[in-house]
């Protein structure tokens, strides 16, 4: 099963590359400032505010981006609709000083990140199975 996220993720990745130009869904970037360093994807990402915007149409791959353009990370999401209407938001996952990545919200639909495997080991390391969730309004 990992051998085939992996797949899917390196083939998404280079369709990436080879495609010019931004697509309409690239467009609809959401832009958050984020006051600590987290976790996405299995790479952490330092305090500063980061653009998320869809890198593909169909809005399945998603991209974290720092606004200075430092490299950030793609993410696999699963996409569901907006259970109300209300601000946009990004949301983690909070153990302690450590925060994860956990999905975000606009008003027309909302993104869940499954668990990164770095979360599923510090879990484990330090033995906590519960997250406090942290919510950061976006504009």
């Amino acid at each position: 099963m990992k051998k085939q996220l992996i797949a899917v993720m390196f083939t998404f990745a280079i369709s990436l590359f080879i495609s010019a130009g931004e697509t309409p869904a690239q467009s609809q970037a959401l832009r958050v400032n984020v006051p600590f360093d987290f976790s996405a994807n299995d790479k952490t990402l330092p305090a500063g505010t980061y653009t998320v915007k869809p890198a593909t149409d169909n809005k399945v791959m998603w991209r974290v981006q720092g606004v200075d353009q430092t490299p950030g990370t793609l993410l696999l999401a699963m996409r569901s609709e907006a259970e109300e209407p209300g601000n946009t938001r990004i949301t983690f996952r909070r153990y302690g000083d450590r925060y994860f990545l956990s999905g975000f919200k606009t008003p027309s639909y909302q993104l869940e990140l499954p668990m990164s495997g770095s979360e599923k080991d510090f879990r484990r390391s330090v033995g906590i199975n519960f997250a406090k969730l942290v919510t950061i309004e976006t504009k």
